[in-house]
């Protein structure tokens, strides 16, 4: 079905332009009215330009991690244009392309359906920033994916709004929880290894491409929820794995073919990140990095901020993730079902910085 609306799609777009001011209904006027400023600035655009130019190990996963203190306010919202230029940047790095919207091609077509799946459970303090999200649509968008071919998901719309995403009035993106009576969890059951699940029809039937759009976190049981575990949120009974074979599971939910096949590219939004108390913690396990990672590859991604996510550990005086109970071995059972690599040595990290 590349390219063609499902009819459950169709259901919930003519629902959801219904409930709209006229005003938001030509999504694209708002696309249009984009700066048209230099895509970068300072040393982010020359390194940026390097990684494309200098970085090509043949057989190696890339995982660009870039930085900007640029995108960071007082509170938990982000400067926008400051995040818009770090996310091109390290989407640039990742494809090997000095322009944008040369790079995001190399990941969508413009009549691809994209879902954009972010991660909410922690509401405002620490979900995925709605302005990495809308940095990720406007770029979509100067690819030719027009806004109305562009879903926001997560598991359940309330934990959408705790996180500050307009679920009705939305000039960029739609948004829609899988709680959707159209687009939600339906038959038939899909087992993959531990998982027998419904899964979202926006995976199996609605997107024809995905990103996902995870947090920088630990976790109190997988030790880290990072890409990997993101597509937790795909599946209607997580709650049954959380514990007998959890990690097996977070593997297995990542083999089911759509999954695997539609998603394009893994972006993590680790602006601010959680070193402890997670998934949903307090304040003072919180850290302001201002830092996105991009790669295709969710494991050499995983294994990379699990490494980060170590050293915060260990600058708060925390015990390792490594050698405990919560040491995440869903990563390596992932690379060991061919959904990436964790071997350091066929990971190339490209680190930008401005």
């Amino acid at each position: 079905m590349k390219g063609r609306v499902s009819p459950a799609l169709d259901r919930f777009h003519r629902s959801y332009r219904s409930h709209m001011p006229h005003s938001i209904r030509n999504p694209q006027s708002a696309i249009r009215n984009l700066s048209r400023r230099s895509f970068l600035r300072a040393g982010l655009a020359a390194g940026a330009a390097l990684a494309g130019l200098d970085a090509r190990a043949e057989g190696k996963s890339r995982v660009v991690v870039a930085s900007s203190a640029k995108v960071l306010r007082d509170g938990q919202a982000l400067h926008q244009a400051a995040t818009q230029d770090l996310v091109d940047a390290a989407v640039c790095a990742l494809a090997g392309e000095k322009d944008p919207t040369a790079a995001w091609r190399r990941f969508v077509r413009p009549n691809d359906i994209v879902g954009i799946k972010v991660s909410c459970l922690a509401g405002e303090r620490l979900s995925t920033h709605i302005e990495v999200v809308r940095a990720i649509a406007r770029s979509l968008a100067r690819a030719e994916v027009r806004p109305n071919r562009i879903y926001v998901w997560d598991r359940k719309l309330d934990d959408l709004v705790r996180a500050r995403y307009p679920v009705v009035e939305a000039a960029d993106f739609l948004c829609v929880g899988n709680d959707h009576r159209n687009l939600g969890f339906a038959p038939p059951l899909i087992t993959v290894g531990e998982i027998g699940s419904f899964f979202s029809r926006l995976v199996t039937d609605a997107c024809t491409a995905i990103i996902n759009v995870p947090v920088l976190k630990d976790h109190d049981l997988a030790g880290v929820s990072l890409a990997l575990k993101s597509f937790f949120g795909a599946i209607h009974n997580p709650n049954k794995y959380h514990f007998a074979n959890l990690h097996q599971a977070i593997a297995d939910v990542n083999r089911q073919d759509d999954i695997r096949r539609k998603t394009v590219l893994h972006i993590l939004d680790a602006t601010i990140g959680c070193a402890h108390g997670g998934p949903t913690p307090g304040p003072r396990w919180l850290e302001r990095l201002g830092t996105i990672y991009a790669s295709r590859d969710p494991v050499a991604l995983d294994a990379t901020a699990w490494q980060k996510i170590e050293e915060l550990r260990k600058a708060k005086g925390l015990e390792p993730l490594l050698g405990s109970k919560r040491e995440p071995k869903h990563i390596p059972l992932a690379a060991a079902a061919n959904l990436g690599t964790n071997d350091p040595a066929r990971i190339e990290v490209v680190k930008l910085e401005a």
